[in-house]
């Protein structure tokens, strides 16, 4: 008797783990012609924590809202656009997630494209064009991960136009931990702006005709490895911390202010910043078409910086 019942809670635990791992999460599709629905929204309502909302080509006038572990997946991001429907609104809103994954998809507003609250996950291959923010993220102890994605100011995508600082690709602050990998900002007044904490990992990215690339602020640390920073209009990469940062075989060149500045108004006679510089900045083999692009060129450790005058002419 004894032994029967051991075989049979080994059946049932063996079931029960069966069962576990051999059902994953349901396919919701959305898209206009013979779809389980029309509107993100209602899939995302009738979706469960671990299922995937799959939407198909399409341009879907809403604002959307998960509060669950999904994974959003369009077709491709040239496929399948989402604008607000009102822009008082995130056209896209995270809130209280632990893990989700948005993929290949494009995101339009002139308001605030994608507000990630108290959430963790994953943003992939996706076009984001906002106003006030492309992408706003906060959360003590959360983290986001960006990769393969190209971020811009609405304002900016067909416009030569100076764009103020205001309108920021990714506005980051608080407690958390954010990498950005093989991602390029471009026409934005600020690509990535963090504060307040911020651990962050800028890898592998391109900052391209923005205002300022990066502004680095407070106690935000971490480090930037092997980004082209070039043609931003006041600066690359702006530093106002106090904390420590790496900058680590970076590329700067044909920025019209600084490439790396330190916020320090008696560094140079342009009058660009502040009084003193309380952070802390280390790294090796970053390259420089100019001493003009670094403030203040006397600040560096041996092996910080290259000067290269053929950068420009070489990445044309």
């Amino acid at each position: 008797m004894r032994r029967k019942f051991l075989i049979m809670m080994v059946i049932s635990s063996f079931l029960c783990a069966v069962s576990t791992f051999a059902a994953p999460g349901k396919v919701l599709t959305v898209g206009a012609d013979g779809s389980q629905y029309e509107k993100i929204q209602e899939a995302i309502d009738a979706a469960g924590a671990g299922d995937t909302v799959k939407i198909l080509p399409g341009i879907y006038i809403e604002n959307i809202t998960i509060n669950k572990n999904l994974t959003i997946v369009g077709t491709s991001k040239e496929e399948v656009v989402i604008r607000a429907a009102s822009i008082d609104k995130p056209a896209v809103f995270f809130r209280g997630v632990s893990d989700f994954s948005m993929e290949n998809l494009c995101v339009e507003t002139v308001g605030a494209a994608i507000n990630i609250s108290r959430s963790s996950g994953r943003i992939i291959d996706s076009h984001v064009a906002g106003g006030r923010f492309g992408i706003s993220f906060s959360g003590s102890g959360m983290t986001l991960k960006i990769i393969d994605s190209y971020i811009t100011a609405l304002a900016g995508a067909e416009n030569d136009g100076p764009i103020g600082t205001d309108l920021v690709g990714i506005y980051a602050y608080g407690e958390a931990s954010l990498e950005i990998e093989k991602t390029t900002f471009e026409r934005t007044g600020t690509g990535v702006s963090l504060s307040n904490g911020m651990n962050f990992l800028i890898k592998n990215i391109i900052f391209k005709r923005n205002t300022i690339g990066v502004a680095l602020n407070g106690t935000a640390s971490g480090s930037l490895i092997e980004n082209r920073v070039f043609e931003n209009v006041e600066n690359g990469v702006l530093l106002n911390i106090t904390s420590s940062v790496i900058l680590t075989d970076n590329i700067f060149y044909s920025n019209s202010g600084h490439g790396l500045d330190l916020y320090l108004i008696e560094c140079t006679e342009c009058g660009c910043g502040g009084t003193e510089f309380n952070g802390t900045v280390t790294g090796s083999g970053n390259l420089f078409d100019s001493e003009e692009e670094i403030c203040p060129i006397e600040y560096w450790e041996d092996g910080f910086f290259v000067i290269d005058r053929d950068l420009a002419v070489d990445r044309q």
